[in-house]
């Protein structure tokens, strides 16, 4: 008996001694999980908190969902094979792209929803962190191994983390929007979207030009920010994707040099911010380089030399067509992009390998079948909203006289504009030298990623400066800069991972280059960089003092508009509004079209301009509408002054000498309708219109201001006079006492998005391809 306890003795004691080396391979990966764990704890519960923490938790949760989400498609496509937690993160916000595309076809995408989506990705992270502990481990050794040996390399890599983290507390912490993009339509879009579930616009101009992908990741955002913080995703969430993407990045088992990822990682949050909206920027960035990395990925899992298991077609071709699909529906001008990336990289496999022209195909057709059915979703909504799939090849509701091409045109202005728009509309002034890097570069594999990236992104700008003549060099640079800037990123990664102890060669002359693009960039930027980076420590400031989110601190446009103008209409009647600021609308009380630009888009059989305000009247009885809501044009602070619009008649730009008269139109014959029928409400120049009802003999009297005064709108004929008054004076006080936004585009030249919009930034050109 002794014998057998003896012998049974030492098996407890190699178990103590193992406990603790189980310990230590588990412990990063608690630790990570304890801090998601009490993120997703504190921010969750609905109470008041500080608003620039709370975006910041829920920022960092966002991205923990979208590497949960990406763990399960690498899970279902490459289960044993080593995926980064950047591309992890792009795939899984692609997947989060289709699903919410898919619930908004039955209007089931709500705020929340959005909350489920963000969890159910918060538990996939912590479940991934649990499978792979040890790999976890692996990671933090390697940093920590990294941190010895480089004291010198690591403080660097602290300033820029630094640097970024400015970067994207800034981007929660900007205020700013655009008065003319977004107050009137973008924060409506993400509004109704969590309201209703989906976004229905036949009349916005803006909603028939994109699919909605990028008020999808608003609407993620929105959950725990307020509107004034909607560029918490593109300038915060986007930008840590990039870094994430460009960290986790490997080519034929090389990681990019330090001193390559550090210095383009400065490039990225250095550069001068173009956008001028809400609108899709850094966010399209990721998914282009994010479709670069994947060819990447695929090519070393699928090549013949490879070492590795070969991935069957269908699993190559699944994140490849997630990431692309959502590049897609950021805005309708990347369509061409990603297409033209896997066309190019698909052809040159077939012609570079050997083997059954059958076997060849598969792959790419099941790419196609994939990304044509996540694109179904967005296409059905596109349909139900404005009768198209595919603008602008199939215009839908949008007014085709109103085409944004310029007239007369012809070769010979087609080839100097886009020469035009070449040199001075670029975000990235030293793109060229990238262009050149670029044709040094001779890839070996099939899939050529970098070379199919470069073609797509000149085939992208070349077509959307095409089809955008009446437009200018900067705007169209905008809307080129996330393919553009996603290419100069891709030349980057490639020459950074050339061996400095092989000898010289093409690879070398191209990392030479593209680190001098990179260094020549940062030294162009610096004078802007510094003064908004000063602007972003301030608005920091103002967010990290000011007040806990409660009822208190809710502007007082929300009470007028949701309670006392909407509260004048019954709850289930539709009524179309043109105001300033409809996101304060109640989309869950009421069904409501937001007019956004008149003219541009319009439901069958086509909203009646220059035949008077009785063909306007007919048109919406025949769609059923009753109720009419807009702000006059004396008392619009942005969009819809009528002055502004008669001074872009001589414009130099087409697209406003064109759009004006239609506008103006508009407003003149709300100002007819007015007359003749009754007012139900007004306030602070905001009036509500019963179509069923003509005007009484005597005008009712107008709804009292929050300050107790009564508007001066309440007098249909002093409105008439007042819309078609002096065509400049548009300085009319407010209800309140306050004095109106200044003449014309002038109006908000202290603001970073109305400035734009004085620059030639159309107020109804964003999103226009």
């Amino acid at each position: 008996m002794q014998d057998t306890d003896a012998k049974s003795s030492p098996p407890p004691a190699r178990h103590a001694r193992r406990l603790p080396s189980v310990v230590r391979e588990a412990l990063p990966a608690a630790v990570l999980i304890a801090l998601v764990v009490a993120a997703t704890a504190w921010v969750l519960p609905g109470r008041s908190r500080n608003p620039l923490a709370e975006t910041t938790v829920w920022s960092l949760l966002i991205l923990t969902s979208f590497v949960g989400w990406g763990s399960l498609v690498r899970f279902v496509v490459a289960a044993r094979e080593r995926v980064d937690a950047g591309l992890r993160a792009a795939w899984g916000a692609g997947l989060v792209c289709f699903l919410g595309g898919a619930l908004m076809v039955p209007s089931l995408m709500t705020r929340a929803t959005a909350l489920l989506l963000v969890d159910a990705g918060v538990v996939f992270a912590i479940v991934a962190l649990v499978r792979e502990r040890a790999a976890v481990r692996l990671r933090a050794r390697f940093v920590g191994r990294f941190l010895r040996r480089e004291p010198a390399l690591s403080f660097v890599g602290l300033v820029v983390g630094c640097v970024v983290a400015v970067h994207c507390l800034g981007g929660i912490a900007d205020w700013h929007t655009n008065p003319y993009d977004d107050d009137i339509a973008y924060l409506a879009f993400l509004k109704k979207l969590s309201d209703t579930g989906t976004i229905l616009e036949p009349f916005s101009f803006r909603r028939l030009s994109a699919y909605g992908g990028q008020t999808l990741f608003l609407e993620l955002v929105s959950v725990r920010a307020a509107p004034s913080q909607a560029h918490t995703f593109d300038r915060c969430i986007s930008v840590l994707l990039i870094v994430m993407l460009m960290l986790g990045h490997r080519r034929r088992g090389r990681r990019p040099a330090v001193l390559f990822l550090l210095s383009t990682i400065l490039l990225v949050v250095a550069m001068p911010t173009i956008a001028i909206n809400t609108a899709s920027y850094f966010s399209g960035v990721v998914f282009f380089l994010a479709l670069f990395r994947t060819l990447v990925w695929v090519e070393e899992r699928t090549s013949e030399r490879s070492d590795v298991a070969r991935l069957a077609p269908w699993k190559a071709a699944l994140p490849l067509a997630l990431v692309a699909v959502a590049a897609c529906t950021l805005r309708q001008n990347y369509l061409p992009v990603p297409a033209v990336t896997l066309a190019v990289s698909y052809g040159a496999r077939i012609f570079r390998t050997r083997g059954a022209l059958r076997v060849r195909l598969a792959e790419p057709f099941y790419a196609a079948g994939f990304s044509l059915a996540a694109l179904v979703p967005w296409f059905i909504v596109s349909w139900q909203s404005n009768h198209t799939f595919l603008y602008p090849v199939m215009p839908g509701t949008f007014h085709t006289p109103l085409a944004l091409n310029a007239t007369g045109w012809n070769v010979v202005r087609e080839i100097a504009f886009q020469g035009n728009v070449a040199v001075e509309g670029l975000p990235l002034e030293t793109f060229g030298l990238f262009v050149v890097a670029a044709a040094f570069v001779r890839e070996p594999g099939a899939r050529v990623p970098l070379g199919a990236t470069c073609v797509a992104a000149i085939v992208g700008f070349v077509a959307l400066v095409h089809g955008l003549t009446q437009s200018d060099a900067t705007n169209i640079g905008r809307y080129a800069f996330a393919f553009l800037v996603a290419m100069a990123l891709a030349v980057v990664l490639t020459t950074s991972t050339a061996r400095l102890s092989a000898r010289p060669g093409r690879l070398h002359v191209a990392a030479g280059l593209a680190l001098f693009a990179t260094f020549l960039q940062i030294a162009l930027s610096r004078d802007k960089f510094w003064k908004e980076y000063g602007l972003k420590f301030d608005n920091v400031e103002l967010l990290a003092y000011s007040r806990s989110r409660a009822t208190a601190t809710e502007p007082p446009e929300l009470r007028m508009y949701a309670e006392r103008l909407q509260g004048a209409v019954p709850a289930g009647e539709r009524i179309a509004v043109l105001v300033d600021e409809p996101h304060y609308l109640d989309f869950r009380r009421n069904p409501i079209w937001n007019l956004d630009m008149p003219g541009y888009a319009s439901l069958p059989p086509g909203m009646p301009s220059f035949k008077g305000s009785e063909a306007l009247e007919e048109y919406y009885r025949a769609l059923g509408l009753r109720w009419l809501m807009w702000v006059t044009p004396e008392h619009s602070r942005y969009h819809y002054r009528r002055g502004y619009f008669l001074e872009l008649f001589l414009s130099e730009q087409e697209i406003w000498r064109a759009y004006a008269p239609y506008l103006v139109d508009f407003i003149d014959n709300l100002a007819e309708i007015r007359r003749r029928h009754r007012e139900v409400y007004s306030e602070r120049g905001i009036v509500v219109i019963d179509l069923a009802e003509p005007h009484a003999e005597e005008a009712p009297k107008d709804g009292a201001s929050p300050t107790g005064d009564t508007s001066p709108a309440s007098d249909p004929q002093s409105a008439d006079a007042g819309a078609r008054a002096s065509d400049t004076d548009s300085q009319a006080a407010d209800a309140g006492g306050k004095p109106d936004v200044a003449v014309g585009a002038r109006a908000s030249a202290s603001d970073a998005g109305a400035d734009a919009s004085v620059a030639g930034v159309a107020p109804g050109e964003e999103e226009a391809r």
